[in-house]
């Protein structure tokens, strides 16, 4: 798909929900006259009425996707920084149309779960932010699989249902919910104290008898890699 077709698409889409937030509903020959795009262009981008308004959420990530290009030294900012920055930017766009967001967020987003367009693409986006990550440990790798990411942008869904609900000044409580589980996120997986392990592991090991002079310790460590050489020989 073109970057005009794109634009096109985000056009109808809010053009479609500022009708249906001020009128209640919409009729594609409204959508036309408000576009200005005649009603074959709209079905050439959209099946229905409903594809158009279900656009909205994906489109939030399109958009985000779009501004990241416009972020001084984004490609700099921490784990952390990234995806609180995606969430709280996505709040905003959320906030310009929260009543529809209130109305259909439930039925056409936390519902469906993975199996949601929008949930598809936010396991996306996240998955770029960290496998582009060069500060990520290496013994992250373990857990970095795609349910790690699906897992996350599931976690995101809930934070926006959190959010939707959030009566507190300033929404501070959904700011703060953010910030501490895109810091516990951060420290899992840069946190270099596995690495180190498993690079004393392989030193203790490759150097012979070396293990055996670490008392407890030493033998753990031998027994724990002639077990797992054991496991991959039955195999």
């Amino acid at each position: 798909m073109t970057a005009e077709q794109i634009n096109n698409k985000i056009e109808l889409c809010e053009s479609a929900i500022d009708l249906i937030l001020s009128e209640g509903s919409f009729t594609i020959a409204q959508l036309s006259e408000a576009t200005g795009k005649t009603a074959s262009q709209i079905y050439s981008l959209f099946p229905n009425k409903k594809s158009i308004l279900k656009y909205y959420y994906p489109s939030l990530v399109i958009r985000y996707s779009a501004m990241i290009g416009e972020i001084e030294d984004f490609e700099s900012y921490t784990i952390s920084e990234k995806l609180s920055n995606f969430i709280f930017t996505t709040f905003d766009m959320m906030e310009d149309r929260r009543e529809f967001v209130e109305d259909t967020f439930e039925k056409m987003v936390f519902k469906k779960g993975c199996h949601s367009e929008f949930h598809q693409e936010v396991t996306a986006l996240f998955k770029h932010f960290f496998t582009t990550d060069a500060r990520i440990a290496v013994s992250a790798g373990f857990v970095m699989k795609d349910y790690f990411y699906e897992f996350i942008a599931r976690e995101y869904l809930d934070i926006i249902k959190f959010w939707l609900n959030d009566d507190s000044d300033g929404k501070e409580r959904s700011f703060a919910l953010t910030d501490k589980l895109t810091g516990f996120v951060e420290e899992v997986v840069y946190n270099k104290v596995i690495d180190k392990g498993f690079d004393l592991a392989k030193y203790l090991i490759s150097h012979a008898g070396l293990a055996k002079n670490i008392p407890l310790f030493g033998e753990w460590i031998t027994s724990w890699f002639n077990d797992n050489k054991e496991g991959d020989k039955d195999e």
